[in-house]
């Protein structure tokens, strides 16, 4: 199929461009939903005690969040501008996409009990039920049967670009924690040198600085991730929707075509019938 590592590469680098031409609006929306996350977790766990509630609503939020990012890149790679309006409407559709996205999940998190191949493989092959559903509106069974569809023969390259984008991903957050905990690692230089000039008072909040540090540093990556890399993802995820679906679409309209030919040429080579009666020679004593 045409999933290459060529195509691929255009569509994390259009994904990325596009992220950043448009910061003022990913900004304050991903910050914005990632924080409404985070709150419902600990609101959750706060009156359940229960990690699995917390954790489904965290997905329920998710799913929400995905929801939106769908609209917004199939948007765009259809007209070249971002809709930013009306993105939470369609709102049976959207409980019907977090219900998808629950039983997906579901799938996705026995299939990894099963010895883990079993749930990577659900991740490859129903992973394109959210777009089937945001830009068709299908029904949460026939988008995974859709997804199943469009995924046959491409799911070696679908792992490939996932491992790609977790390897980049990581990468990414190496080199954020690096410029990020500089600052935090010269203060702590200094504050080592002031104890040796005997200013033993500076050195005690050292604990609570580093600390502080650590907090705001992880808090400063998750936010950078949530503005840039998952919208970025989102549109690469999309790109690659719209490779594998028209490509699908005609594989199965080429094989409708040639069944419809095998079958003209059967047709054409059955022996004719008989003449008709009229055409027939009368016998001989008729």
């Amino acid at each position: 199929m045409g999933l290459t590592k060529f195509a691929t590469g255009q569509a994390f680098s259009l994904s990325f461009e596009t992220v950043f031409a448009n910061i003022r609006f990913f900004l304050p929306l991903m910050i914005g939903l990632t924080i409404a996350s985070f709150i419902l977790y600990i609101v959750v766990f706060a009156l359940t005690g229960s990690a699995l509630l917390s954790e489904i609503a965290g997905k329920v939020v998710n799913s929400a969040i995905a929801f939106v990012l769908f609209k917004i890149s199939l948007g765009f790679l259809e007209s070249h501008q971002l809709n930013k309006t009306d993105l939470f409407s369609q709102d049976q559709l959207l409980m019907k996409y977090i219900a998808a996205s629950l039983l997906f999940w579901l799938m996705v998190y026995i299939g990894l009990m099963l010895l883990i191949v079993p749930g990577i493989y659900v991740l490859l092959t129903y992973s394109f039920y959210g777009l089937e559903m945001v830009e068709k509106g299908l029904e949460p069974i026939d988008a995974l049967k859709r997804s199943a569809e469009i995924t046959k023969g491409a799911k070696w390259s679908l792992l490939r670009l996932v491992l790609e984008f977790h390897c980049g991903l990581i990468a990414i957050n190496v080199v954020l924690l690096i410029l990020l905990l500089f600052p935090f690692v010269s203060l702590g230089v200094i504050i080592v040198f002031l104890q040796a000039m005997h200013l033993a008072e500076l050195y005690t909040i050292m604990p609570t600085i580093m600390s502080a540090a650590t907090v705001i540093v992880v808090l400063a990556v998750t936010l950078i991730d949530a503005a840039i890399v998952i919208p970025a993802y989102a549109l690469t995820f999309t790109s690659v929707y719209r490779i594998l679906e028209p490509e699908r679409a005609q594989a199965e309209e080429t094989s409708l075509s040639d069944e419809q030919a095998d079958k003209d040429e059967g047709a054409l080579l059955e022996p004719k019938q008989s003449d008709s009666i009229e055409d027939r020679p009368l016998e001989n004593g008729s």
